[in-house]
């Protein structure tokens, strides 16, 4: 483990950064405004009250809603009061939030809107918990007046679909986030006169760590929109009220389509998405007048980051190249696990200090601790990756993780579903998106396509939602009766040049 030099916990960092940065402007959303001296004193007066409905250190408390100052406040509430953060979005379908309940146990759960899942954890309102938090007097002191945390504890569980299909929940400790994001602060740049703009969800790894961390490490601020509209970050670039926007492709998309002009304010711009193209990046960064574009690589078992790298502003090849994180080696190796030459495609392989283990489905680690990220890539002679695909049929919505097998099964569960496939279709904005091929179970009475995309919304969350359905007379297969994704992405595209036609 590398020495520690600077606060060992985020809680440390919080208090730290209140005494170095205390007058500047820590989060702002639509109603609220804290600086660092403010967000510190309101965090801690939460902890208190959170310690005096039982939140023990290492205890695990779920804290749900949106990007909002609120959120921020309660969350490292939690974190000072020794306790794990679960960050959860708002709009987590109520099955994934039992099954994560069920699987974390966790001592309390923050959350405005009640639900059948938190029937059995005592819960607080976000509100309730802000309220409080505004109206009490901090108490001057440390962080070890509230609760001891040793950097190994757990700081945050970012739960993802990851590759099996199933809700995962990984914990990350805080030493390896502070090593991990300080590097990540140093290879970006990051500044105390940035302002970013927090339009990725905050309860995701992207949005807490590669965002409010960064933003804290840095002294910078964050301008939190609680739910993603592109108007309104178009009207925030246009203004100059931001200069550091991070996301995935949809969002410069979207703000390229808003803006009648360029954005000069922006000093960068970070891409966080497997699908990235280079050369569709480079020609946006010249329609927005952004001078640096950043990629990221990486998972949540990998605390969110193996690679990062400055986007070639006249690329020709669409895959980006990203120099590894300090302290992260990568191998590319065929399906036996022989290291392949330089250039050659094959599957990532990660081993690092940030590596860490979900609390349940655990993929083992290789010999020699190397993990299998189950994507598909190439390194060059300097060390780069570069990152081509999935081994598995995993498709990324706007940075997130969907199984096609999680889709399907919602979608075998209406009485009108026989059989149904899901893939993943190229999609400049989001990466790619969701189609879903459905049998009738009747087909003389085939369900109503909007009625299907509703069932699934009503149990999945919203990125997990198929843009299109086709109706199909048999699911295609290979000659080995495996469904054909090939076959169904073939489909898809049939179905919609008949319907242009």
């Amino acid at each position: 483990m590398r020495e520690q030099t600077g606060p060992r916990t985020l809680g440390e960092l919080l208090t730290h950064r209140a005494a170095t940065h205390g007058d500047r402007v820590a989060v702002v959303d639509e109603t609220e405004r804290l600086t660092y001296a403010e967000l510190a004193a309101r965090a801690r007066a939460a902890a208190r009250m959170l310690s005096g409905r039982g939140v023990r250190p290492r205890d695990r408390v779920v804290v749900q809603g949106r990007n909002e100052v609120a959120w921020v406040v309660a969350a490292y509430g939690a974190l000072l009061a020794g306790a794990t953060v679960v960050p959860l979005g708002a709009r987590v379908a109520e099955n994934e939030r039992t099954a994560l309940l069920e699987q974390l146990a966790p001592r309390l759960v923050v959350a405005d809107e009640p639900s059948a899942a938190m029937d059995r954890v005592e819960r607080v309102g976000l509100a309730q918990l802000m309220h409080l938090a505004t109206g009490a007097r901090a108490a001057a002191g440390t962080v070890g007046d509230l609760g001891w945390v040793d950097p190994g504890d757990q700081a945050i569980v970012i739960c993802s679909s990851g590759t099996s299909g199933r809700v995962k929940a990984v914990p990350m400790a805080h030493w390896q986030l502070l090593r991990m994001y300080d590097d990540t602060r140093l290879a970006l740049g990051a500044r105390e006169d940035d302002v970013w703009a927090g339009v990725v969800p905050v309860t995701h790894s992207f949005g807490f760590n590669g965002v409010l961390l960064v933003a804290l490490l840095a002294g910078a601020s964050v301008r939190l929109m609680a739910d993603y509209q592109r108007a309104q970050l178009a009207r925030w670039v246009a203004a100059g009220e931001v200069n550091v926007l991070a996301g995935p492709p949809a969002i410069y998309h979207d703000l390229a389509d808003q803006l009648d002009t360029a954005a000069p304010a922006l000093r960068y711009g970070i891409v966080g998405s497997t699908e990235v193209s280079a050369t569709e990046m480079a020609g946006l960064a010249r329609r927005l007048g952004v001078p640096r574009f950043v990629t990221g690589y990486g998972m949540t078992e990998t605390c969110g980051t193996v690679a990062i790298g400055d986007l070639d502003p006249a690329a020709v090849d669409p895959t980006p190249w990203m120099p590894l994180m300090p302290g992260v080696e990568a191998r590319v190796c065929d399906a036996s696990g022989r290291d392949l030459p330089v250039g050659t495609a094959g599957r990532i392989l990660v081993r690092g200090y940030n590596l860490t283990r979900p609390y349940a489905a655990a993929p083992d680690l290789l010999p020699g601790g190397w993990f299998d990220t189950g994507d598909v890539g190439r390194l060059d002679g300097a060390g780069r990756l570069a990152v081509t695909g999935r081994v598995d049929d995993m498709v990324i919505v706007s940075g997130f993780n969907v199984h096609p097998a999680e889709v399907e099964t919602a979608l075998r569960e209406h009485p009108g579903v026989a059989q149904a496939g899901v893939v993943g279709i190229r999609d400049p904005r989001t990466g790619h998106r969701l189609a879903a091929c459905v049998v009738p179970a009747d087909p003389g009475n085939p369900p109503d396509r909007e009625v299907l995309r509703t069932w699934v919304r009503d149990r999945l969350s919203p990125y997990k939602v198929p843009s299109e359905v086709v109706l199909l007379d048999a699911l295609p297969a290979t000659a080995t009766g495996k469904l054909s994704r090939v076959a169904l992405r073939r489909a898809v595209t049939d179905a919609r040049s008949v319907s242009a036609g």
